[in-house]
């Protein structure tokens, strides 16, 4: 959701047909319905424009509640607008909102008033017709800006491995991450709407890995009581992805490079030749190339394997994608646990980006976790956060004597994040950046130079 645009979220068609009609008539423009549960999958730090949503029963105020939330926790930037049907008869006392939103309008009561509203907001419209007018490059952009903008320089290359049949290998750090960027290249393939199953190879007892991979029929083995299917058949004609491929003894390692040199497996004590149908991606924590070379890791599996490579660095060289990954999580367990956050004080979040995260992103949403766990009222606090991160945020103010080197360092570390965020608010724009940051954009250069920033404004140099 791009440009001028103007959304209406109502979970009822009736009630939203009428607006809709209202609208056309008045303002020539049909505007894009959705209901709540969906809304989601169109908003990004980039959103602008006009969301209305439509109180149209008691059923409906706990998720307009919850969506608000959503959208200020993760600084979703569209104008927002509640209209509320008076002849539903409801009762709730929605002012505690009104901090959080632009106006709250009787429907159809104050109609012509909605109408000024949106003339006033939006101005111009143009039409939102949906995620099919989204190219994958769109797609792939929106979901990388809402989890790690770190990735963006990387949606051409996402995009290519997306879109065609090709073994696809990650590598990196347990919990940076790889899983989730399977997923986005399964769910943007035109193998979406099959099965993405993911294999933990790690955790495969090693005598098991072949039954596990390829199922086995009755008999096969003491204990095998019935015949199973393995993996690569539940797959069907989605994705896989093995997780933790370094783990695997040669011994499975051969079977695996049997299946994606032609296709064919047979199940554990069968007879049948079977072909496997799905995509193949892998993942690995640890160097596979080094893996092969010295003779533990099959080096004609590794060329296989490797047509199309990602490496994710750790979080902690990734301090860009903290606090979108913060925002994210905050508004997940926010609705979870049925909390009233709707934004993180800057003292938390500059604890959060500044703490080293050995754990990478699985420690963090462990963190934010327990700290919207304990968390009352609107805001999420550094008090809220674990005491580990608390610690180290506070530890430097408690020393009595900082060295320059320090506080030279400590501003430095400051400059760069404050860099980072200003590129990532206007998607690598060096120009938009500069001029936010108040610099020109010769010294927005020579400092991203200075701090290895330049990746990502190769996408957006205007």
């Amino acid at each position: 959701m791009t440009g001028n645009r103007l959304a209406l979220v109502a979970e009822d068609q009736r009630l939203a047909s009428a607006i809709q009609a209202h609208l056309k008539k008045t303002l020539g423009h049909v505007a894009f319905h959705c209901k709540m549960d969906s809304v989601r999958n169109h908003l990004s730090p980039q959103t602008d424009g006009l969301l209305m949503l439509v109180l149209g029963s008691s059923n409906d105020v706990d998720s307009i509640l919850r969506l608000i939330q959503e959208i200020y926790i993760q600084k979703l930037p569209p104008v927002i607008l509640i209209l509320e049907n008076e002849e539903s008869g409801l009762e709730h006392d929605l002012r505690d909102l009104d901090p959080y939103i632009h106006r709250r309008l009787l429907w159809p009561r104050e109609a012509d008033s909605l109408i000024g509203v949106i003339r006033e907001r939006v101005g111009r419209l143009r039409s939102f017709q949906g995620t099919h007018e989204e190219t994958i490059l769109d797609v792939i952009r929106r979901r990388l800006l809402n989890y790690t903008p770190s990735l963006l320089p990387l949606v051409d290359r996402i995009a290519l491995a997306a879109t065609h049949d090709v073994t696809v290998l990650l590598t990196g750090e347990t919990g940076t991450g790889k899983t989730h960027l399977a997923r986005l290249m399964h769910d943007c393939s035109p193998r979406a709407r099959e099965p993405f199953l993911m294999v933990p190879c790690g955790a495969l007892p090693a005598n098991l890995v072949e039954s596990a991979f390829f199922g086995h029929v009755k008999g096969a083995f003491t204990g095998a009581d019935r015949a199973k299917i393995g993996k690569f058949a539940a797959a069907g004609d989605g994705t896989i992805l093995l997780d933790e491929i370094d783990t695997l003894g040669l011994e499975a390692q051969a079977g695996l490079l049997r299946v994606i040199e032609t296709g064919e497996y047979e199940a554990v004590g069968g007879n049948e030749t079977l072909r496997c149908t799905a995509r193949i991606v892998v993942a690995s924590n640890w160097d596979l190339e080094e893996a092969a070379l010295s003779g533990k890791f099959r080096q004609d599996l590794y060329y296989r394997l490797n047509v199309m490579s990602f490496h994710l660095p750790p979080l902690r060289e990734r301090v860009q994608d903290i606090a979108p990954l913060v925002r994210g999580m905050t508004a997940r367990f926010n609705t979870k646990f049925r909390k009233q956050l709707f934004d993180i004080s800057p003292e938390a979040m500059g604890a959060l980006e500044s703490f080293h995260w050995p754990g990478n992103i699985r420690q963090l949403e462990n963190a934010v976790q327990q700290a919207v766990l304990v968390s009352s009222g609107p805001e999420l606090l550094l008090e809220h956060l674990p005491p580990p991160i608390r610690d180290q945020h506070n530890a430097p103010r408690a020393r009595s004597g900082v060295s320059a080197d320090s506080l030279a360092q400590s501003r430095e570390a400051t400059e760069k994040n404050t860099i980072q965020r200003a590129l990532q608010s206007h998607n690598f724009s060096r120009s938009r950046a500069a001029s936010a940051l108040g610099i020109s954009r010769v010294t927005l250069y020579k400092k991203m130079k200075k701090y290895g920033l330049n990746g990502p404004a190769v996408h957006s140099p205007g």
